[in-house]
């Protein structure tokens, strides 16, 4: 599977900041901080990887679901206790303050979401594998 320029991995990646961003700032609980921010910051770790490296895609969807599954299971040693004011806030938001088996779901979610991106934007269109033929 051939990966796309990097500079839409750039893009991606600061859209999903930004939006992660508002999430963190505006929302306090419910299903969209609590679950589809888990969703969204697989894409975002995604694609940081993949603008930050020559990773194939494959290897950056492994670096991706192991990033994601390291961050989780250090959630159930609370990471967060070893941080004092203001770092422990910040590290509650970077790494989260407890296991959910709903955030792995999640995480495989945005993994499988992202390998059906990365298909499809790499498989030509019926139509243009006619006119490169025809050519």
């Amino acid at each position: 599977m051939a990966r796309v320029k990097r500079k839409y991995y750039v893009v991606g990646f600061l859209i999903l900041f930004i939006v992660e961003s508002c999430i963190a700032a505006f929302l306090k609980s419910g299903f969209i901080r609590g679950n589809l921010g888990d969703f969204l910051v697989v894409l975002l770790v995604y694609c940081l990887i993949m603008a930050c490296s020559h990773f194939s895609v494959k290897t950056g969807l492994v670096s991706t679901a192991l990033v994601a599954l390291v961050v989780e299971l250090l959630q159930i040693i609370d990471l967060t206790q070893f941080f004092e004011g203001t770092y422990k806030s910040m590290a509650r938001l970077v790494f989260g303050s407890h296991f959910s088996w709903l955030d792995l779901l999640m995480y495989a979610l945005g993994i499988v979401c992202i390998g059906c991106i990365e298909i499809c934007s790499s498989s030509p269109l019926p139509l243009q594998e006619e006119k490169e033929k025809g050519a």
